[in-house]
């Protein structure tokens, strides 16, 4: 008789713990499945090229291609400068290659041969719009990218430039285990980290993200689970469609192989290779007078250039801009 009992007293708690840990296991599901992330008022800042409407696109190159190693299409165009100088250029959240025309021109002026690529969900890119099939593949198809085009010769002074959420691409790549691919680094109004200082709540509008849903994927993630990673994390304030240039939502691996992740503090303290950061002193989505004193207290390697009168998007526009960022790359390349 007293062993049914000590047997009914070990039983209830387990069930209860069962019944705990299903409750918790189906939170979780639930959070997973049914958590999205909203739409966000579309906000010009980000959403609106200055002056596109008069650009003439005529002069925009054709768009070429190689297959990365999945045999999928890595897209990009080409602005001819010298051989032995280059620079592969990277476009900003929702964009594509099509973006930086004025900022390609400019830099091929100052002698680069620029290579404005899409990343993979970007621009034709991949095979789904806004996605990629694991996290970091975008670092991978970098590496076949410079393999690819032939820039990989002994000789070629290779920059890696970005801007916005590709300038914080840019630092990414600086300060991981693909840095020897580049000479140098131009990072333009990069996107650093949420919880960054130089970041503005929900980057000044510009991001509605599904934070539940991010937390709980990172949660598996650690584990070693890379499950559901395809699922949208987040929508950016804009109302353009999916299609060969625009990009308005990102899978959770999308968006985490564009990002320094939460160690970003650690990535940009191990960045070695000479690396500039150029941002306009009125970016709306980014706090421009934070970079200086944060990369000083990080890595003072990383030089910091701020462009009065410029907001965010007029740093691949404006004139007095891409000269700036033109100027900033000629040093870099000890031109």
């Amino acid at each position: 008789m007293h062993v049914r009992r000590m047997k009914n007293w070990i039983r209830l708690p387990l069930l209860g713990l069962t019944a705990l840990v299903v409750l918790v296991v189906g939170a979780f599901a639930a959070v997973i499945a049914f958590d999205s992330p909203g739409t966000p008022p579309v906000l010009a800042a980000g959403n609106s090229i200055p002056g596109i409407a008069q650009w003439n696109f005529a002069e925009l190159p054709k768009v070429l291609s190689i297959k990365a190693r999945d045999g999928a299409p890595l897209n990009y165009r080409l602005y001819p400068g010298r051989a032995d100088r280059v620079v592969v250029l990277v476009h900003g959240s929702t964009g594509s290659g099509m973006e930086m025309l004025k900022l390609a021109q400019s830099l091929q002026a100052a002698g680069a041969t620029v290579y404005a690529i899409s990343l993979r969900g970007h621009g034709g890119s991949g095979t789904r719009n806004g996605d990629v099939a694991y996290r970091g593949q975008l670092d991978d198809d970098l590496a076949d990218l410079v393999k690819g085009v032939g820039i990989d010769k002994p000789g070629v002074h290779r920059t890696l430039a970005g801007f916005s959420s590709g300038g914080g691409f840019v630092l990414r790549i600086a300060g991981g285990s693909h840095a020897a691919l580049f000479d140098d680094y131009l990072a333009i109004s990069p996107f650093v980290a949420p919880d960054s200082p130089t970041n503005k709540p929900n980057a000044g509008g510009w991001a509605g993200v599904a934070m539940p849903r991010i937390v709980a994927l990172s949660l598996l993630d650690g584990f070693g689970l890379p499950w559901f990673q395809g699922l949208p994390a987040v929508h950016f304030a804009t109302q353009a469609k999916a299609d060969d240039n625009r990009t308005p939502v990102y899978s959770f691996r999308q968006m985490a192989s564009l990002q320094l992740g939460r160690d970003w503090r650690g990535v940009l303290a191990h960045i070695a290779k000479p690396t500039t950061i150029v941002i306009g002193a009125n970016d709306e989505l980014f706090n421009a007078d934070q970079f200086p004193s944060l990369m000083q207290a990080i890595n003072p390697r990383i030089g910091v250039t701020i462009v009065a009168d410029e907001g965010h998007l007029g740093m691949i526009a404006d004139p007095p801009a891409t000269a700036v960022i033109a100027a900033a790359w000629r040093k870099l390349a000890g031109d």
